[in-house]
């Protein structure tokens, strides 16, 4: 299905007088991958977890997949596959009892959670360890199993906060076409990324954010991003 499936219009969020983010809005169409960039502290992250429910927003309004996100949070978060910056563990869980537990919550069927599971173990070489605990996982391989289980449904949307930190370049290159995979398969992505090359190499589109401000977006084909970013992001 074409057009928008992330949709987030004038959204704002204040921490006191700081304004994290400040009137944002923008779309993230099918078949998208929407690169997020920005200095630290710019409200890359605050964005998102409005997005996702972790935040209430002050004004504004934003859906996914045709779902408000205040109005029908369930129905949100059912679109939606999200990938936090620092992926919580269940340090007692192996990687396969989480992948599991993660597909029981979205509603799948056992025989479907397994035949899910079973897929998804050959996306990065880590099969010999899920089913190892979670808690003796490095950040790398705790990434790795949290992307799967973003994976276990057919959602719409993927929500990816820093995804390659800590995962060595070739899990870099098979996380982003799978990514890719995604999107050409229908999906949108929304993606926040300090690593320039990864959004330049994967990215369809890419907005700078800078004082909790969307201040340029444009198609990455063919630009340099690195050169964008520095041109918006420096100080007059």
């Amino acid at each position: 299905m074409a057009g928008p499936v992330i949709v987030i219009e004038h959204l704002s969020r204040n921490f006191g007088p700081l304004k994290a983010v400040s009137d944002v809005s923008l779309k993230v169409d099918a078949g998208e991958i929407y690169a997020l960039i920005g200095p630290n502290g710019a409200g890359k992250t605050t964005l998102v977890k409005m997005l996702v429910g972790l935040l209430a927003p002050a004004s504004g309004h934003a859906a996914i997949a045709g779902h408000d996100i205040m109005a029908d949070p369930l129905g949100a978060k059912k679109e939606f596959g999200y990938l936090p910056d620092n992926p919580a563990a269940y340090d007692f869980l192996t990687g396969s009892e989480f992948l599991h537990l993660t597909g029981a919550l979205n509603g799948l069927p056992a025989p479907d959670i397994t035949r899910r599971v079973h897929q998804l173990s050959a996306v990065f070489p880590i099969s010999q360890i899920l089913a190892q605990r979670m808690g003796s996982y490095s950040r790398g391989n705790r990434q790795k199993v949290a992307f799967l289980a973003s994976l276990m449904a057919s959602h719409r949307a993927l929500i990816i906060d820093e995804p390659v930190v800590g995962l060595d370049p070739s899990s870099i290159t098979i996380f982003g076409d799978n990514l890719t995979q995604f999107a050409q398969g229908g999906g949108a992505v929304l993606l926040v990324t300090h690593t320039l090359s990864f959004a330049q190499k994967y990215a369809t589109h890419v907005g700078v954010m800078h004082q909790g401000r969307i201040v340029t977006e444009k198609a990455v084909a063919g630009g340099d991003l690195e050169q964008l970013y520095l041109d918006q992001t420096s100080e007059k």
